[in-house]
């Protein structure tokens, strides 16, 4: 089961777009977020209406509900966010792009508090109307002690970096340079993969994050 939580202003477009691109199935949830009030609120309801018929057309089943943001409270806008979030069922999935501003911001508070419960985040592109998805960073995130070293070196070399490089510039064995790596990881603080035989490491998004707040 999948739950999306999307923003729907007056394009039902923003909304339909990134959905479909990840496909729905019956036991789909849709959780639409407008503001409490909005200055043409035909248009808004109009767009609703186009995400309900543009759906329903593939799967009948699916669920859709909305739910009002309160666009002049901003700390009860993000509590409001935050529960959509801690209530959805099956894995979470957050759309940005559409919908007003003011709520906009209270979503990706929310979304950023709660990054763990958020198996994927898609936002549409104002720029070329393309549907991307963004890995959204863990703002609470601590590498451990015994490995500030190794992700402070990994973020002064040209990444991705293979392990033998990493072991050479910290000075560590390669089997601490690889325990390093998998606590990293586990933080989601780096990434990495296989070239070939070789075992590359690359900063995540967090990562990078927690090295420049350390600066």
């Amino acid at each position: 089961m999948r739950t999306y939580i999307a923003p729907i202003g007056y394009d039902s477009t923003r909304v339909t777009r990134p959905i479909l691109s990840q496909g729905i199935e019956r036991s789909t949830k849709i959780q639409l977020i407008n503001p409490t009030t909005t200055s043409d609120s035909g248009r808004n309801e109009q767009a609703i209406n186009d995400v309900r018929r543009i759906i329903e057309q593939i799967e009948p089943d699916v669920e859709i509900e909305t739910t009002e943001v309160p666009h002049n409270d901003f700390k009860t806008a993000i509590e409001v966010c935050g529960s959509l979030i801690d209530n959805a069922n099956g894995e979470v999935t957050v759309i940005f792009g559409g919908g007003a501003r003011d709520i906009f911001l209270p979503l990706t508070v929310s979304a950023l508090s709660k990054v763990d419960q958020i198996q994927s985040s898609h936002q549409f592109s104002d720029i070329d109307g393309e549907v991307r998805e963004i890995a959204l960073p863990d703002l609470t995130a601590n590498a451990p002690k015994q490995t500030k070293s190794t992700l402070e070196t990994i973020s002064t070399l040209d990444t991705p970096v293979s392990l033998t490089t990493i072991t050479e510039s910290v000075d560590i064995s390669k089997s601490t340079a690889s325990r390093h790596v998998k606590h990293l990881e586990r933080q989601n603080l780096v990434k990495s993969e296989m070239h070939g035989k070789t075992k590359v490491v690359d900063l995540t998004t967090t990562g990078h994050l927690l090295v420049s707040r350390a600066q």
